[in-house]
């Protein structure tokens, strides 16, 4: 198999579950620059993450032969919090700060969205040390766990942009961190198919929360009439109105020239159906 052929073993599985995700904030879509950004970001994140598990477990090659207890430990003091602190990072000081990040939907998003790309390098590396079969499981299963992770940080960042105290983003955190271990360790126990019952039950789970997320939205009962260019006077308007408020021209029936958002003011082509500034569904 070639590189490109291990790049898409690797990436199809996490870029499909971001599609999926992404695909239900529709109230008003997140950017699809910074989802980008994030899942590269997402990406660049297991190197802090790869050197911080090293400083604490320099030999890897003991999990294999330890007993269950010790890699419990390994896996809830180490390999949990550090990976988890490494994709919240990778939100937190980026998208988080900027103007993008408005609700509930917009953690859930952007959550995901760190999680698999950091999930689609983890799944290069499995690809190239034990072959492509190993994505069997971990497509469906390992890297929706990620998004279930992701999921529960991103939620305590959503509700901490609307207006909640800072303790409900540690405790997600931490939850995530806990939840991510537990998977793991159950991986090594007798009966390691129940990691796999954990990650389908809580992809279900987070489809629901993602549900959820719509049915909280401030946006949900907010509508983003766009506004276009007066053909007679070059007043700005609302799209839907027959006649220019202004000069009384006439305007249904005649081709728009620009459209306007109407959240943050951006200039858009006419036949545009999302805001290419902040992403919000022009409603035509």
């Amino acid at each position: 198999m070639t590189g490109i052929g291990f790049l898409l073993v690797a990436f199809s599985p996490c870029l499909f579950w971001l599609w999926f995700f992404v695909r239900l904030d529709r109230l008003r879509p997140s950017s699809r620059r910074w989802i980008a950004l994030t899942f590269i970001f997402g990406m660049v994140s297991v190197l802090p993450a790869g050197v911080l598990s090293f400083l604490f477990i320099p030999d890897e090659s003991f999990i294999s032969g330890a007993d269950l207890a010790a890699i419990s430990l390994s896996m809830l003091a180490v390999v949990g919090p550090v990976e988890e602190s490494c994709k919240f990072l990778a939100v937190r000081w980026a998208v988080f700060r900027s103007l993008h990040f408005e609700e509930v939907m917009d953690g859930l998003v952007y959550g995901a969205a760190s999680s698999l790309g950091f999930a689609s390098v983890e799944n290069l590396g499995y690809v190239l040390t034990f072959g492509p079969e190993v994505m069997i499981l971990r497509a469906p299963f390992s890297t929706l766990a990620h998004v279930v992770f992701g999921s529960l940080w991103g939620y305590g960042l959503g509700l901490r942009r609307s207006g909640r105290g800072i303790w409900i983003v540690w405790v997600t955190l931490a939850g995530a961190a806990a939840l991510h271990g537990a998977s793991n360790i159950l991986l090594f126990s007798p009966a390691p198919w129940l990691s796999l019952i954990l990650s389908a039950v809580g992809g279900v789970c987070v489809y629901q929360l993602f549900k959820w997320g719509q049915r909280v939205s401030p946006f949900r009962y907010q509508r983003n009439i766009p506004l276009t260019i007066c053909y007679h006077c070059g007043k700005t308007i609302r799209v839907t109105s027959t006649y220019c408020p202004y000069c009384g021209t006439r305007q249904s029936g005649l081709k728009r020239t620009v459209l306007i958002c109407g959240h943050c003011r951006q200039t858009n082509r006419p036949d545009a159906r999302f805001c290419t500034q902040c992403g919000d569904n022009l409603l035509v």
